[in-house]
């Protein structure tokens, strides 16, 4: 990625309490982001530093400011991650996907239409008729027309330019049906008892990727439905690896929806994360009343409320620490530690039960 947006007030807003050592070297470490594509890499501080220009102890102190106010570090602490350049860099390999796609279908059409003119010329030579090499398609075509009656195109080593083509298996630009009602039609006993692949079994090919994609991205927010080819790659791994069905997916998205669309989408993963994450499971841990007694009779929460995203939210809201805030905890990590720690704390364990 060579270029990106620099909106000059959202970064002197974000950046007001820096110096100027400050700014320039995170304005480096954003470019630095873009320019490679990945996150910055965590594992060695001076590697990084020298990759960042960082060398006396007043830029390296500098840096590690900076990457400790505007940089999350991953689950594994591998990396640092930078939410907004996640984003850009979400849209940016979508439109490269995308002008990608366009191209290679400029491509074939144009390859279809000079095989086709060959394949007149031939016909018309064959015929006794000859004409400039340079003559307009529409005269070639009509000189076709009126000599070469019995010739059949479609012979050809492609299909002729106006031949319906198949769908692709994993769509460019699907078109996404409205919304559901909030709450969905589909309820977490549908879900529950749609057909599940049993362990190892093999998965079945899915009939039509596409629509099985669009009826999917439909539960989510429309800021939410980004990276849509490998979202179409990965539900064909997962449904035809056998991990789960398509019914499923659909049911499970369909149940989740009105907690999808809530806040307006504030915190809701986007597709590509729901389906690496498995959150199609999260409905089958719902906290169905209010969490009472001990440790041992926690009445209103199934035994593994702490398995699933979901399942943590809920607590969290028992508890009184609100649901998840994308905006406040950038890392799902950080809200789960402060559930579990409550939990804890109110049950007085040292350890949450499994």
């Amino acid at each position: 990625m060579h270029v990106y947006s620099h909106h000059i007030g959202d970064f002197n807003t974000a950046t007001r309490h820096l110096s100027r050592l400050e700014r320039s070297i995170y304005r480096d470490a954003l470019e630095y982001y873009y320019v490679t594509e990945c996150a910055l890499d965590a594992s060695d501080f001076e590697r990084l530093a020298r990759r960042l220009l960082c060398e006396s102890p007043e830029e390296q102190a500098a840096l590690q400011f900076v990457l400790d106010e505007f940089f999350d570090l991953d689950i594994d602490g591998a990396r640092y991650v930078q939410p907004r350049c996640e984003r850009e860099l979400a849209e940016y390999r979508v439109a490269v996907a995308a002008s990608g796609a366009v191209k290679a279908n400029v491509n074939k059409r144009q390859q279809v239409h000079r095989e086709q003119r060959k394949a007149m010329y031939e016909a018309l030579r064959e015929a006794g008729v000859h004409l400039a090499w340079n003559a307009p398609v529409a005269e070639v075509r009509a000189a076709f027309a009126e000599h070469c009656k019995g010739v059949d195109l479609s012979r050809t080593s492609h299909a002729p330019v106006t031949a319906i083509h198949s769908p692709s298996p994993i769509p460019q630009n699907p078109v996404i049906p409205p919304n559901p009602p909030a709450g969905g039609a589909v309820t977490v006993e549908a879900t529950l008892s749609a057909e599940q692949p049993e362990v190892g079994q093999q998965g079945v090919q899915v009939a039509n990727p596409a629509a099985t994609v669009a009826q999917l991205l439909a539960f989510f927010p429309e800021k939410r439905r980004t990276r849509v080819m490998e979202v179409g790659r990965l539900v064909l791994e997962l449904v035809e690896g056998g991990a789960v069905t398509e019914q499923v997916l659909l049911a499970a998205a369909a149940a989740q929806s009105a907690l999808l669309h809530a806040d307006d989408g504030r915190a809701c993963p986007n597709v590509l994360r729901w389906l690496r994450e498995s959150r199609w499971k999260d409905v089958t841990a719902p906290v169905t009343a209010g969490v009472t007694g001990g440790v041992s009779s926690v009445t209103g929460v199934t035994g593994n409320w702490m398995q699933s995203r979901s399942g943590v939210e809920a607590m969290g809201i028992q508890l009184g620490l609100g649901a998840w805030d994308e905006n406040k905890e950038r890392l799902f990590a950080s809200y789960d530690a402060r559930v579990m720690d409550a939990y804890r704390q109110k049950f007085g364990v040292a350890s949450y039960a499994h």
